[in-house]
């Protein structure tokens, strides 16, 4: 697609993505003189049954409603099939650590708690909404400082004894049993979600990408000596890799990532303080 192509009433002005399932592009709305940002989710010669996921992508897209996703104006058909939304300003979480290294701990509470307010109101729909792809990538950093939730292209409900077939998933976020090991099929449920937003929050407070090979991460401590324990607890049981073993709901991480551990942090300072003093001291010596 060039630049200044029309789609109905909309004109493109650049692309400004590519999303779990299609391109996305920066349009204007001549009508009602904004902004927009129009997905391409699917053409004509992919046929009726892909037809049919698209339009019940969109109808789940627009019985969603909550501050941190994007509002869907409309589904439609210009010789393939595009969602009309709004567009978000900001910037990528991915983009943002990349410029910054990491944000502190009471940032990644703040932002972490924002996460987890979005995965509550998934989760608690009837049916339950999976996200299946939480990554910086879909998170937006807005210029107020708030995050949004973007790309919702490898979501899907989850109903009671359906199997998942394929998934859009990314290495380094994505949850063990989205990519069927052990002999399992492919699936996925809250808990995947949970691994996806443990990740997530080892990224914000350390800077050290989960998606880049081989996917395995280092302490946290390893990074970040001072860091309370609370987090890093979060952390180490959102991304165990049976999902038994994780939170169960997301509201549970809620609660543990609300609680301060100011104490434990001011004593752990001490001690990293003493050790480097000790170092210092015995390197003096030598």
């Amino acid at each position: 697609m060039t630049e200044k192509k029309c789609i109905g009433k909309y004109i493109i002005l650049k692309g400004i993505g590519q999303g779990g399932e299609g391109s996305v592009y920066l349009a204007r709305d001549e009508d009602l003189h904004r902004e927009v940002a129009i997905k391409l989710v699917g053409r004509q010669e992919e046929g009726a049954k892909e037809e049919n996921r698209i339009l019940r992508e969109a109808d789940m897209l627009r019985q969603l409603g909550h501050p941190m996703l994007p509002v869907i104006y409309e589904l439609l058909w210009e010789e393939a099939w595009y969602l009309v939304m709004e567009y978000i300003r900001g910037v990528t979480l991915q983009e943002y650590i990349g410029k910054n290294g990491y944000v502190g701990e009471k940032q990644a509470r703040a932002w972490g708690l924002q996460l987890l307010d979005i995965l509550c109101y998934l989760h608690t729909r009837k049916p339950p909404v999976i996200y299946c792809d939480l990554k910086p990538h879909n998170v937006i950093v807005c210029p107020d400082g708030n995050l949004r939730l973007i790309d919702f292209g490898a979501a899907y409900r989850q109903k009671f004894g359906e199997k998942t077939g394929r998934m859009a998933v990314t290495p380094g976020y994505g949850a063990p049993e989205q990519f069927g090991r052990n002999g399992k099929g492919v699936r996925a449920d809250e808990r995947s979600d949970i691994y996806a937003f443990g990740r997530v929050l080892y990224y914000m407070v350390t800077g050290s990408d989960p998606a880049r090979p081989p996917y395995t991460l280092l302490p946290v401590r390893n990074y970040q000596p001072l860091l309370g324990d609370g987090v890093e607890r979060v952390i180490r049981r959102c991304i165990m890799e049976e999902p038994s073993e994780r939170y169960q709901i997301a509201e549970e991480i809620r609660k543990d990532l609300k609680k301060g551990d100011d104490g434990c942090r001011r004593g752990r300072r001490r001690s990293f303080i003493r050790a480097v003093e000790k170092r210092v001291w015995l390197t003096e010596k030598c």
